[in-house]
């Protein structure tokens, strides 16, 4: 099944990219799959990023994008500015502020808009800070992301953005083993992987880095829990962009195994 099928894209989508595992991946994957089927793709961030590797990069203010994005065929990824001596990479771009990319999803330049919401510094799960996610209001999707490589990893920097936060949430403690019930509880919490959806954007945990038939069936697990901890969720996700893996796992499902 392609990305775009397991999250219910339609011809027209705004679709936010949370959480921490596989964004960037995510977001390169639907950019092919739109491209494939003659969509409009653009792809953007309301934080900061790595420019993708094998896109066009522009570099625009919020009062010019209309003209300069105009000038270019899509796909486009496109910044307001590079960041001056970025952390663990060499180069990155700032993006804009949600109104902006509110804007832009409404002068209706893609059929497709793709957009990092958060950042998580390579870490393989997060969970969100005070300020983020910078989510904006005409998201139709929200996808929050973790990597299934967190789960019986210890609960520390070396693999989380932001443990503490994951902490509060979970009821876990820093230096414990992260569980199954930990990953799956922060993508659907209400301060987690739902924090700041608009109310009527489709919500999508995914669950990433899925490569071996044991990782799909912690996965699995992941999402089960994920699914049985709130309404607001149709479905999840399961990938592996390395081994071309992707799965989906409806709550309906979810429930008659808990019956």
């Amino acid at each position: 099944m392609h990305l775009a099928a397991a999250l219910g894209l339609g011809s027209s989508a705004a679709v936010a990219f949370v959480g921490a595992g596989g964004k960037k991946t995510a977001m390169g994957q639907l950019t092919a799959e739109g491209t494939d089927e003659g969509y409009d793709v653009g792809y953007t961030t309301t934080t900061a990023m790595p420019p993708p590797p094998d896109l066009p990069l522009t570099l625009t203010g919020p009062d010019e994008w209309c003209d300069d994005l105009d000038e270019h065929e899509p796909p486009v990824a496109f910044a307001r500015e590079r960041v001056a001596d970025p952390a663990r990479v060499d180069w990155k771009v700032r993006g804009f502020d949600a109104s902006v990319v509110e804007q832009l999803s409404e002068a209706g330049l893609f059929d497709w808009l793709l957009v990092k919401a958060d950042g998580a510094r390579k870490r393989e799960f997060k969970a969100p800070g005070a300020r983020e996610p910078v989510v904006p209001r005409t998201a139709s999707h929200v996808v929050p992301v973790a990597s299934v490589a967190a789960v019986g990893e210890v609960l520390t920097t070396d693999v989380v953005h932001r443990p503490e936060r994951v902490a509060d949430i979970t009821g876990l403690d820093v230096g414990d083993t992260i569980t199954v019930e930990a990953v799956g509880t922060v993508l659907t919490h209400p301060e987690g992987g739902l924090r700041n959806a608009p109310t009527e954007a489709s919500v999508i945990p995914l669950v990433n880095k899925a490569d071996t038939e044991s990782q799909r069936r912690t996965a699995r697990d992941v999402l089960s829990h994920a699914l049985s901890q709130t309404g607001r969720c149709s479905r999840g996700v399961i990938t592996s962009f390395a081994s071309d893996i992707c799965e989906v796992v409806a709550a309906t499902d979810v429930q008659e195994d808990q019956r």
